[in-house]
């Protein structure tokens, strides 16, 4: 069968059971395997089987290719098609009646079997193996931005794997000493977006970017590692310091705010405790570049907890008490002012643990009073933030049941980690987050806590980052976030899977102890991060091209950001359409750029690669002063 019936048959599929429509000028990597016993490899090294076809090409993290098949006769042999990457890889083995799909991961000693005796520590994670008869005459494969890893012949989905591994290079073998089988590798071409900005239709207001950076993973930085988180934080735009304060062993004086001695443990792990403590000093500097500060309880100190029985005599053990909470809470913004200069911008209600609706009704309306009282009016107040998204909607209408308590909150906000339910199918999180909207009322609404926590994605990939960079989208576009905060910055981590999901930095020992980024994490952040300034505000954009969601920003002097995520299986070449917009440069964001910036190109279009982030901006990235900072 010729080539253009083939191209006919793999046309026939779209998504993940149906083919992206393919070039036949794109078909130049063929490949030809014909099997005899002198066409064995020799030498010094005798290696089995023959030589392999190596595909000369880096592989974006989502991708379609295909092999357009025009002879296979297997015998006893079998066509493999094996994709490799840093963590582990998959292969794809066609034989006579049978199609294999296996993943494994060799990244590790721990993963040698003794079952399987290989060169290498490896270990099968997933393996599937379906029957298929017929003439072959195509051979699909996609990674998709569901975490999903297809395999179709002749046009039909065969294989779906979950798959969270990232890999850069591919090539084809033949197993056995019989059989032969020749064709074509096919790559979709680019298609045509274009990007078109109404600065009209105005959302939200940004307050910024940040997270908790733990004072006792701070204090192990060196000194030329602190000059260098200062750098950092700045680039990054990272500027709202969460606290995660002292309050289990919080004393009776309220003083020991930031005695590091007094930190309370926080296990992950077999990892060094990160502890509940303040750093005045620290916040000093987050003030000298410009950030602001967020904080709440999350363990009340002793004083402010007690047993309380509702109308109904259900008694909770613990309870919050309104006021020594309220009194704990004004405590800590007068030492911060005395020890800063200023109070906290923001406090929260309280971190993920759950009281009774009228407890949080009376710790609301007391805490404003109280702050009043104090002089700190200008102090502005966030709801409680529950764990997960489901939680926040119930959390924000109980807060409404009460127009004291709600008048009392300037801000909503919800943790996310329930949004892990939907790796394996983001756009499924869509209509919580518009519960959401509908539930926070129209207040502005900090993103407070996202990291990824669940053990099932305990993992070093790029692609889990970009599926934590389709929910920053979502926050901005769908829930309307004035702030996204990850869960830690900086976090003191010995086992690494610890570090390359809840954080963003930890401190290298091995190399002096600088600050480092864990994994992919940061970069994806920072695509959303780093050109997205306080008081820009977020106006309407809309791509034309499948599956490339974009946001775009407008804040004073015209200065413009916009963020495109390309989450389809092909490269898109995009423009822009924004009246009166310059971008000054772009950055890109992949497994193999991080936040690699360069000029604009002649003539405003930029291709944007299946899986990247493309940032276009005129905003100048930010610097820390010349003096001032006390690492």
């Amino acid at each position: 069968m010729n080539l253009i019936v083939v191209l006919a048959l793999l046309l026939q599929v779209a998504h993940s059971l149906k083919a992206v429509p393919l070039d036949a000028s794109d078909a130049a990597d063929t490949f030809r395997f014909e099997v005899s016993p002198e066409k064995v490899q020799s030498g010094s090294w005798r290696v089995a089987g023959l030589p392999r076809k190596y595909f000369d090409e880096l592989l974006p993290a989502l991708f379609e290719r295909s092999l357009a098949i025009e002879r296979f006769e297997p015998a006893q042999g079998a066509l493999e098609w094996i994709f490799t990457g840093p963590s582990g890889g998959f292969t794809i083995r066609v034989e006579g009646g049978a199609l294999r799909v296996t993943q494994r991961y060799y990244d590790s000693f721990g993963l040698r079997d003794e079952s399987r005796r290989t060169r290498h520590p490896e270990r099968i994670t997933e393996d599937s193996t379906v029957p298929w008869q017929g003439r072959l005459r195509g051979i699909t494969v996609r990674l998709d931005h569901r975490l999903g890893l297809s395999v179709l012949l002749n046009g039909r989905g065969a294989v779906r794997q979950n798959c969270l591994l990232d890999v850069s290079r591919h090539q084809l073998g033949w197993s056995g000493s019989t059989g032969e089988s020749a064709g074509s590798l096919l790559k979709p071409e680019a298609a045509s977006a274009v990007v078109r900005v109404d600065a009209k239709a105005r959302r939200q207001t940004m307050i910024g970017f940040g997270g908790i950076a733990i004072p006792t993973a701070y204090a192990q930085l060196s000194p030329a590692g602190k000059r260098r988180w200062w750098e950092l934080l700045a680039e990054y735009n990272l500027l709202l310091h969460r606290e995660y304060p002292i309050g289990a062993k919080l004393n009776e004086r309220m003083d020991n705010w930031d005695r590091i001695d007094d930190a309370t443990p926080h296990y992950y792990g077999d990892n060094f405790p990160n502890g509940e403590i303040s750093n005045f000093e620290y916040i000093r500097n987050v003030r000298r570049i410009g950030g602001k500060v967020l904080f709440e309880f999350w363990a009340l100190p002793p004083g402010a907890r007690r047993d309380w029985v509702d109308p109904q005599g259900k008694k909770y053990a613990g309870a919050a008490d309104p006021e020594p909470y309220a009194r704990a809470m004004v405590r800590y913004c007068q030492i911060a002012q005395e020890r800063t200069g200023a109070p906290p911008e923001i406090v929260g209600i309280q971190n993920e643990v759950a009281q009774p609706p009228e407890i949080w009704h009376e710790m609301a309306v007391r805490l404003r009073r109280e702050l009043d009282r104090a002089g700190f009016r200008a102090v502005k107040i966030h709801m409680r933030n529950d764990s997960v998204l489901a939680g926040g909607v119930q959390c924000a209408r109980a807060f409404r049941r009460s127009p004291e308590a709600w008048a009392a909150l300037d801000f909503t906000a919800t943790n996310m980690y329930d949004y892990q339910r939907h790796f394996y199918n983001p756009d499924g999180y869509d209509a919580l987050l518009s519960e959401w909207r509908e539930a926070a009322g129209g207040k502005p609404f900090l993103s407070t806590e996202l990291s990824v926590n669940n053990d099932s994605f305990q993992t070093n990939s790029y692609r889990l980052a970009f599926q934590m960079g389709q929910l920053y989208h979502k926050n901005l576009t769908i829930a309307d976030a004035s702030a996204i905060l990850y869960c830690w910055i900086l976090l003191n981590v010995e086992q690494p899977s610890y570090g390359w999901t809840r954080t963003l930095f930890v401190p290298d020992p091995a190399h002096g102890f600088l600050p480092k980024p864990s994994s992919h994490q940061l970069r994806v952040f920072g695509a959303y991060s780093r050109r997205v300034r306080e008081g820009m505000v977020r106006v309407a954009a809309e791509a034309s091209g499948p599956e490339l969601v974009v946001t775009a920003f407008e804040g004073k002097a015209g200065r413009r950001t916009v963020v495109a995520m390309n989450r389809s299986l092909r490269a898109q070449r995009m423009r822009v359409e924004w009246p009166g917009a310059a971008f000054a440069a772009f950055e890109v964001v992949s497994p193999y750029a991080e936040n690699a910036v360069a000029p604009m190109p002649a003539g405003g279009e930029v291709t944007v690669e299946p899986g990247s982030i493309v940032t276009l901006s005129n905003v100048e990235l930010g610097r820390v002063p010349t003096r001032g900072l006390q690492p």
